[in-house]
């Protein structure tokens, strides 16, 4: 950019709020005409032909005119300041209503009486050292725990270079969220885990803009190279949780111990605190946390004014409050609960209203306190019907009930007919639409699984509670039940009846079931290090009020049956079960629990589901031999590495470039279960989407797979697992297998260089792929190589335990089909800081014409010592 300009301000502003404002021009020292704004500090960059300038504004609201002269070129802005009470005035901007509080457009009248959530969980003890460092603060340190709006937040640092000064080696700790912080009390400071360097070097916690090398104002560190490091922003928006963590700690040491006056009112400084920030952006989005990035990225100049876009309701769908949009519903719970707690205290307590005057707020009574947290509740609410409050289903519709119980509306028709019959829930349909027939969510099993679970049954709960409070307003002829629906009990059943071997459960999509990913189980009492995973999983993670609700509502037997067997520690007989809706099959052997389990997705669904179609997991004497990958180590990695059909244990069948990369779908064909053996036979197809006709298709790529769960002698099991792949230009199998590293005597593998994707390139070269969907292949290294034999065997040995192996036989191969091993590591960083390394099995043959099929027949035995096969020999 060149000339001169100020190519960012905030529309409007809070009374003496610090913000910086960017001045691009061709020199450094051109005068900023700004009367009545304080000049913090300023600072040249010249890689931007920028100055930015640090302002405080002034004291008194009014339109404020800024404005530069150089060289007869002239730029101004026009900044609105505004005190509190008048953000806080109903208005219109750009066509709709501001604030952004429920009801819209009308001015907000406080209703509660009474304590209305105290029925709400609460854990069964308290952390004594959190609480003692949230309690001996002033109020004034307590009031700066939760940073101004205008410094921004931020999801990641940088998923890229990792640290300046050591590189990428912290990934190891995590890809999301590496960097070590302390927040008690807010520093902005971020510590490299690896080499203890700590950014940025200016303090922003003291309104240091300026100083040292590493210089984070709020918008970002950039290196010499131009990359972006956001240590400030990320910080930000972890310290926006742990404003939330000292909330619940305050409010939980009130429910479980003696009831103190003091603790309360230091809760109510809290609140109060909150409730200004909330206000103020209500009126201001520009300032909310904004949309969420998958990598850094730098602002446009400054944080984008949603308020100005052509439909301004619209723009605010999905960028939060002051909390990302996703956790903005959890933080709903903990503000009405703790608000609920308090209020007792506030609705009288003078006291508080002393000290929230001292901190600069526009309080003269109790009254005004509870008018600013309940204005502050109504406007998460209003939140949450902007579709701003985006989330995991059903949480937007379960912290509108909550908020509605905690200001104890009986008005709240608008907002119940929006979660009713509008918003993302839709709950008249929810439990039909967000359910398969077989009691399976939409989603990743899991974590992400137990919200829409736990969901049904916490909207049921407040529901119920919610008429109790206000029958006239919510009366179930208009509010229907939740659980009518008869696959209510399947959906409690369902957590239980994916489990494998009592010690994990099937994992697809984002999440981490035990021995998924880089998790390895424990160390035993010897102290010698093993796979064997020790704790028991009874369920995929559900909340305790999960089966004890569900009981209650559906008073189905099964469903009591688990919680009897939860509450007694005890496993239940499963036998093979299939859940036809989601698509997942699991074969077990006998036992309770049993000693084997192999299950395969067969399915495709919504959400945070990846490419594994006909991925196929075993665990075996409680111990994880194939696996998925598990959450993704970032969301800049998971594209191409943990959600990739390549580091799944599938089969792939490629398609023409320009057609796209749409997974697909199965079916299940026939079963076999029988003692001693179980066996699935599944069907699948490649699907794409047809933009000019606006419908899927099937582009000619079909699959086969034959599963069997065989129990030889004595504890011995071995898993069949043969391949078919017919049309498209490549044919892809890829089986990851045990972690640790392979061998084999006889298929004739010889090192070459290059990756899996390109002999010629390099870990992580994606540049010259041969075919776009092939992009986790160049992360597959260290390649040996030859033409497969029709038959051979090999093995993996665990590099934790080496007593474990997991054999495999290939005993019948399509001619021309090349066999691969290879090295595949986190992509974040070099494979040596990866949390794990496998030597993933590779084969790969291109298709002779329309209906030449791919097969791969596999026998694999997981064993922890001697193996039980004499031979293993095709038919």
């Amino acid at each position: 950019m060149s000339g001169l300009s100020i190519p960012w301000a905030p529309r409007v502003l809070l009374v003496d709020r610090v913000f910086r404002l960017p001045v691009v021009s061709l020199n450094e020292d051109v005068p900023l005409h700004a009367e009545h704004f304080e000049s913090i500090s300023r600072r040249r960059v010249p890689a931007d032909s920028a100055t930015y300038h640090y302002l405080r504004a002034p004291s008194k609201s009014g339109d404020y005119d800024l404005y530069l002269e150089e060289n007869d070129n002239t730029a101004n802005a026009t900044i609105q300041v505004r005190t509190l009470e008048e953000m806080r005035r109903p208005h219109k901007f750009n066509g709709a209503e501001w604030p952004r509080r429920w009801p819209l457009g009308a001015t907000f009248s406080t209703n509660k009486t009474r304590q209305t959530l105290q029925d709400t969980p609460c854990p069964d003890s308290t952390n004594a050292d959190l609480i003692g460092w949230w309690t001996s603060q002033d109020d004034q340190t307590l009031w700066n725990q939760l940073p101004p709006a205008e410094i921004p937040k931020a999801h990641f640092t940088n998923c890229h270079q990792g640290c300046p000064n050591c590189g990428t080696e912290l990934f190891k700790f995590s890809g999301f969220y590496p960097w070590s912080r302390d927040h008690l009390p807010c520093t902005f400071k971020s510590k490299c885990p690896i080499c203890s360097s700590t950014y940025p070097s200016n303090n922003l916690a003291e309104q240091d803009f300026t100083s040292g090398d590493h210089v984070d104002d709020g918008y970002g560190y950039f290196d010499a190279e131009g990359n972006i490091f956001l240590f400030a922003a990320t910080y930000h928006r972890d310290q926006c949780r742990s404003f939330e963590v000292g909330i619940n700690a305050l409010t939980n040491r009130l429910r479980l111990g003696d009831y103190s006056e003091s603790i309360a009112r230091q809760l109510g400084i809290l609140l109060l605190r909150y409730s200004a920030e909330e206000l103020y952006i209500a009126s201001a989005p520009q300032f909310r946390y904004g949309p969420s990035k998958g990598v850094e990225e730098p602002w446009d100049w400054g944080q984008t004014d949603w308020a100005v876009e052509n439909d301004p309701e619209s723009a605010l769908r999905a960028k939060g409050s002051i909390r990302y949009s996703i956790d903005t519903p959890y933080v709903a719970e903990s503000l009405a609960v703790a608000y609920d707690t308090a209020w007792p205290l506030i609705r009288e307590d003078h006291e508080l209203v002393t000290r929230a005057r001292a901190l600069g707020l526009p309080v003269d009574s109790p009254q005004d306190n509870i008018q600013l947290i309940e204005e502050m509740l109504a406007t998460v609410l209003q939140c949450v019907l902007d579709s701003g409050a985006s989330s995991n289903l059903p949480r937007e519709s379960q912290a509108a009930l909550i908020l509605l119980r905690g200001l104890d509306r009986a008005d709240g028709q608008n907002a119940m007919d929006w979660v009713y019959d509008e918003g993302p829930d839709t709950l008249r349909v929810f439990t039909t639409n967000d359910f398969f027939p077989d009691g399976t969510p939409q989603e990743a099993t899991g974590g992400y699984n137990a919200i829409h679970c736990d969901g049904l049954f916490d909207l049921e709960y407040h529901l119920r509670r919610l008429r109790e409070q206000q029958p006239e307003g919510y009366p179930e002829s208009r509010y229907s039940s939740l659980v009518a629906d008869p696959r209510t009990p399947r959906i409690a059943r369902s957590p239980n009846e994916i489990t494998m071997v009592g010690k994990s459960y099937f994992q697809f999509g984002d999440g981490s079931a035990p021995g998924s990913g880089a998790s390895h189980g424990s160390v035993t009492a010897t102290d010698e290090e093993t796979i064997r995973i020790e704790a028991n999983c009874l369920h995929a993670p559900v909340s305790p009020n999960l089966l004890a609700r569900a009981a209650e509502y559906t008073d189905d037997k099964t469903v009591k049956e688990m919680q009897d067997a939860v509450q007694d520690g005890t496993h239940r007989r499963l036998g093979s079960t299939i859940h036809d809706g989601v698509g997942i099959a699991i074969l077990r052997t006998s036992g309770v629990p049993e000693r084997a389990a192999a299950g395969i997705a067969y399915g495709d669904t919504l959400h945070h589901r990846h490419r594994d179609l006909l991925d196929v997991q075993l665990f075996a004497y409680e111990r994880p031999f194939l696996t998925d990958l598990g959450y993704p180590q970032s969301w800049a990695s998971m594209s191409k590495w943990e959600s990739h059909w390549a580091t799944h244990n599938a089969a792939w069948g490629a398609l023409e470039p320009s057609l796209g990369g749409n997974a697909g779908r199965g079916h299940l064909i026939r079963t076999l279960f029988s003692d001693g053996v179980q066996i699935l036979d599944v069907a699948a197809d490649r699907w794409l989407w047809d933009e000019g006709r606006e419908r899927w298709y099937k582009p000619g790529v079909t699959f086969r797979r034959l599963l069997g769960l065989v129990e030889t002698d004595g504890e011995g099991v071995i898993l069949i697992d043969f391949s078919r792949v017919t049309g498209g230009i490549d044919h892809w199998r890829i089986c990851r297998g045990l972690e640790g590293n392979f061998a084999s005597d006889n298929a004739g593998l010889v090192s070459r260089s290059g990756t899996v994707a390109d002999a010629n390139g390099k870990r992580g070269d994606t540049d010259n792929l041969e075919h776009p969907d092939y992009v986790a292949l160049a992360y597959m290294d260290q390649v040996s190589a030859a033409t497969s034999p029709d038959h051979w065997e090999g093995r993996w040995q665990s590099k934790i335990e080496p007593s474990v192996h997991l054999d495999v036989h290939q005993i019948a191969v399509s001619p021309g089909t090349e066999l691969m091993n290879a090295r595949a590591a986190a992509v974040m960083g070099t494979p040596e800081e990866s949390n794990y390394i496998h030597h993933p099995l590779i084969w790969r043959r291109r298709p002779q014409g329309e209906g030449d099929v791919s097969k791969v027949d596999l026998v694999m035995e997981p064993r922890i010592q001697q193996s039980v096969l004499a031979s293993v020999n095709g038919i």
